[in-house]
C-alpha cells in the first residue's frame, strides 16, 4: 500500500470516529441528559483527556507524519529538476573557465542536497523537537519560506477544510505535533518571521478614510486606544512554546542554622521543596474583516493588521488575568484574587478605606522585604490611572513647594506602572469606588504560553454583511512562583473624581 492510500485509509477512519463522537454528543443533547457512564467512557476513548491522547489525536498524528513525509518527497524531487535545469544550461558552455564552475556548482549542490535531507530529519522526524520551525530556519532562504499569516487567512476562507499549502502547511503540522493537539483551524507561530517591509496600506472598510476605498494611508496604521498591558513591562517572566506538562520547582521551607557546643553535632535539617504545576488555560479572540479589506489590502500590510489586532486583544485578556483572574478551571488565578497574598500580605487602608500615605506605600515594601523576596528581583509598584492622579497630587511633604508622592514616575525609589485593567469600583463599609495598589517583584509571575496560535477562519457568521471572522485560541497559564514577593492594598481612596 503506498503512503497516498495509507493516508487516504487513515483519514477516512478518523472521519467515522468524529462523527461517532458528534453523534454521542447529539444524542445527549437531544434528550436532555447527561450521558451514560458507557457513553462518556467512548467519548473519552475518541477525543482524549488530561492523562492521555484520544483515537482521533493518534490517528491525526499519524496522518500528519505521512503528509510531511509526501510533502519532503515532492518537494525534493522539485528542487532536483531544477537543479537538472541548471546542469542542462552550463553544459551550453563550453570553456574551460564555465566547466570549473559547472564541476564547482555541482559540487555544491551536492553538499545542499545533504544538508537538506539532514534538515528534513531534524525538522520533521517522528518525533517532535525543540529546533526552529520551517520559517525559522536561516538555511532556508528565498520568497517560497516567508511565512504569511494572510495567505493562510485568504486560503481557509475560499477553500473550506484543510487548504492550506507551503509553509504555511509544514509550520501548522509542526506546531500540532509539538503541542500534542490538533488544531481547530490552524496552528500559527508565536513568531512569523522578520520585520514586514513598510509598505503602502489600505483601507479596512468603507468607513475607514472618510469613507473612500481604496484609501491609501501612509505610515502606520491608526491604531484603536486599548488599555496598556504592563505585566510584562514590570517584568513578569514568559515561557514559550511549551509542550506536555509543565511545573518549576520552589524551596518553600529552608534548612536551620544551628549554635553547637564543642564536639557537639548540628541538629539535621532539610529543605522543603514542592512544584508550581501550570496547566493550559485557552483564551480566545476574535476579529472581524470586511470584503474589500481582502480586496483591496497589500498582502503584508493587512497581515500586519491582523496581527497586531488579535495580539492586543490576547495581550490585554493576559494582563487582566495575572492581576485579577477569578482561579476557575478556565480562568488563571491573578494576583487580588490569590488567598496567599491578599489574607496576609495587605496592608489595610480603614474599615471604610483611606486616602495613600507615604507609610502605607513604605509598609507595602515592608511586607515583601519580610518574606526575604527583595533579593529575588527588582520591585515596582503598579495601580490604574486614578491612583496614580492622586498619588502625583497628594503631598508627602511641604505645602508651598510640596514634594509628592509620585515624582518623577517613582514612589519611596521603586519604579510606577499604571494600566487599567486594575479596577476603580472596589467597596469596603461604606467606602466606594475604591482602588488597589500592587507592590511586587514581578519576575516572580511566571506567563507560560504552549505552543502555536490556534487560528480559525469563520466565513459564515457575517456572510449576510460579507465580514469574515478570525479567532485566535492560545493556550497558557499564569502562576505566582512565591507570594511572598508581592503585598497589596486594596482600599484606596482617590482624589480624581
Amino acid at each position: 500500500m503506498s503512503l497516498k492510500e495509507k493516508a487516504y485509509e487513515l483519514r477516512q477512519r478518523r472521519a467515522k470516529l468524529l462523527e461517532e463522537s458528534r453523534e454521542l454528543v447529539e444524542k445527549s443533547e437531544k434528550e436532555n441528559r447527561a450521558m451514560t457512564p458507557a457513553e462518556a467512557a467512548r467519548y473519552r476513548d475518541l477525543t482524549g483527556d488530561e492523562t492521555k491522547d484520544g483515537e482521533l489525536m493518534d490517528l491525526a498524528k499519524r496522518i500528519s507524519a505521512i503528509e510531511r513525509q509526501l510533502g519532503i518527497d515532492a518537494q525534493d524531487e522539485e528542487r532536483d529538476d531544477d537543479d537538472e535545469e541548471r546542469d542542462e544550461d552550463e553544459d551550453r558552455d563550453d570553456d574551460e573557465d564555465g566547466e570549473r564552475g559547472r564541476r564547482r556548482g555541482r559540487s555544491e549542490r551536492r553538499s545542499e542536497q545533504s544538508g537538506r535531507s539532514e534538515r528534513s530529519k531534524a525538522v520533521w522526524g517522528q518525533r517532535p523537537g525543540h529546533g526552529p520551525l520551517p520559517h525559522e530556519d536561516r538555511r532556508n532562504v528565498g520568497r517560497r519560506h516567508r511565512y504569511s499569516l494572510m495567505k493562510a487567512i485568504r486560503q481557509m476562507a475560499s477553500k473550506g477544510a484543510e487548504p492550506l499549502d507551503g509553509i504555511e502547511l509544514e509550520v501548522s503540522r509542526e506546531l500540532e505535533l509539538r503541542s500534542g493537539k490538533l488544531a481547530q483551524g490552524f496552528m500559527m507561530p508565536h513568531r512569523t518571521g522578520g520585520p514586514l517591509t513598510d509598505r503602502e496600506r489600505r483601507a479596512l472598510d468603507s468607513g475607514t478614510g472618510a469613507g473612500s476605498v481604496p484609501t491609501v494611508l501612509s505610515g502606520d496604521w491608526i491604531e484603536l486606544l486599548r488599555n496598556k498591558t504592563r505585566v510584562i513591562e514590570a517584568g513578569a517572566v514568559q515561557v514559550t512554546d511549551l509542550q506536555g506538562r509543565f511545573a518549576i520547582p520552589r524551596q518553600s521551607a529552608a534548612a536551620s542554622a544551628y549554635w553547637v557546643a564543642e564536639s557537639g553535632a548540628p541538629t539535621g535539617s532539610n529543605q522543603v521543596l514542592d512544584q508550581v504545576v501550570f496547566t493550559p488555560r485557552t483564551i480566545g479572540a476574535f476579529t472581524d474583516i470586511s470584503r474589500r479589506f481582502f480586496e483591496l489590502s497589500l498582502l503584508q500590510s493587512g497581515e500586519e493588521f491582523v496581527k497586531q489586532d488579535l495580539t492586543s486583544i490576547l495581550a490585554r485578556g493576559t494582563d487582566l488575568a495575572a492581576l485579577n483572574g477569578p482561579g476557575t478551571s478556565v480562568t488563571p488565578l491573578g494576583i487580588m484574587q490569590n488567598t496567599g497574598i491578599t489574607a496576609s500580605r495587605t496592608v489595610s487602608g480603614g474599615p471604610n478605606g483611606l486616602a495613600p500615605t507615604f507609610a502605607n506605600l513604605v509598609a507595602m515594601t515592608t511586607i515583601v522585604n519580610r518574606g526575604n523576596a527583595a533579593d529575588l528581583g527588582p520591585g515596582s509598584y503598579l495601580f490604574n490611572a486614578d491612583v496614580r492622579g492622586t498619588l502625583a497630587t497628594t503631598a508627602k511633604i511641604g505645602s508651598t513647594f510640596p514634594i509628592f508622592l509620585l515624582e518623577d514616575d517613582k514612589v519611596f525609589g521603586y519604579p510606577t506602572y499604571s494600566t487599567q485593567q486594575l479596577p476603580n469600583n472596589l467597596t469596603k463599609g461604606s467606602g466606594t469606588n475604591l482602588s488597589p495598589i500592587i507592590f511586587g517583584i514581578w519576575n516572580q509571575l511566571i506567563m507560560a504560553y504552549w505552543s502555536g496560535v490556534d487560528i480559525l477562519v469563520d466565513p459564515y457568521t457575517g456572510s449576510n454583511t460579507g465580514t469574515v471572522r478570525i479567532v485566535a485560541l492560545q493556550d497558557m497559564d499564569i502562576q505566582v512562583r512565591h507570594n511572598e514577593a508581592f503585598s497589596v492594598m486594596v482600599d484606596v481612596i482617590t482624589n480624581q473624581g
